[in-house]
């Protein structure tokens, strides 16, 4: 089969007479495009069909350059994502410690950020942010997510009956627009009441005694004692050696004047002048705690 043949079978023009063939081959005389044109073209659409070459991955550093660049640049940012949720947060609430947790948001959105596939940083960096922020604030919250949507509840029908009346609202009023009882508010109302916030400035200046543990020994006291107790011992070891004997067997053996005196082969009365001139010594040694003490 000859080459003609062969693209007259492909151009579907094997069946026609060779008359009608040859005037089908011939290029129409109103068209501008040359057969070098026509060529051109056709290695265009080849050139535009291939696969597209995977982008380059950014290196390490350029990764960091450019996660510096945003953090530095859309800092201010975190402020505003802050106050904007700060106002349907409770008041115990720190804007300062939001802003903390929004710059870990922000770094995290600077190092997973890719221009090719979101247009802008601000949309996906506050989306990091706002998660950074919701994510500390649960991890630090006491309630529970039933107990949290409870009070919640609550407060918002509160919020709204004052808006409403112009006044504080009563029980009966809240439990209806809840759509419970009185008592099923009340024990709501119970179980929230063991875990509210509150500040340390509000709780007043006697917060400390109120929580403090009584049954503990107070430190100050437990220090005194102590150092008492070492000034006590390196003063009975300066007396001299008759001395510490005779405190030794009255304090310690528990021997009266007598027996003391008889195991040293003193008199009673010189042994009651021995335990007098020791205990004199180490008052004045123990009044010195005293007096730097109060000094």
């Amino acid at each position: 089969m000859a080459i003609t043949d062969v693209a007259c079978a492909v151009l579907g023009m094997h069946d026609m007479p060779i008359a009608k063939r040859k005037k089908a081959n011939r290029f129409p005389t109103t068209s501008k495009k040359t057969p070098a044109k026509r060529s051109k073209v056709v290695l265009k659409a080849a050139v535009a069909s291939l696969p597209a070459k995977p982008a380059k991955t950014p290196s390490k550093k350029d990764l960091i350059a450019r996660r510096n660049e945003y953090a530095a640049k859309f800092f201010p940012y975190i402020e505003k994502v802050a106050r904007r949720l700060a106002r349907r947060l409770p008041a115990h609430v720190e804007i300062d410690d939001l802003i903390s947790s929004g710059v870990i948001g922000l770094m995290e959105a600077a190092e997973r950020f890719d221009p090719s596939r979101v247009d802008r940083f601000e949309a996906f960096a506050e989306f990091r942010i706002r998660g950074a922020m919701l994510d500390d604030l649960r991890s630090r919250d006491t309630l529970s997510r039933d107990m949290r949507r409870l009070s919640n509840e609550l407060r918002d029908a509160t919020r709204r009956l004052e808006a409403q009346l112009g006044r504080t609202p009563d029980q009966e009023e809240i439990a209806k627009r809840l759509g419970v009882g009185v008592e099923e508010l009340y024990a709501r109302q119970q179980k929230l009441s063991g875990s509210s916030v509150v500040g340390i400035d509000d709780a007043g200046p006697d917060l400390l005694e109120r929580t403090g543990d009584h049954t503990a020994i107070d430190p100050f006291e437990q220090a005194s004692k102590h150092e008492m107790t070492d000034r006590l011992v390196s003063g009975i070891g300066h007396l001299p050696e008759k001395m510490q004997q005779v405190l030794s067997l009255y304090y310690c053996d528990n021997l009266n004047l007598k027996e003391i005196g008889a195991v040293l082969g003193v008199t009673e009365s010189r042994v009651c002048q021995i335990h007098g001139e020791a205990t004199r010594r180490l008052r004045d040694s123990l009044s010195e705690i005293s007096s730097e003490a109060a000094a």
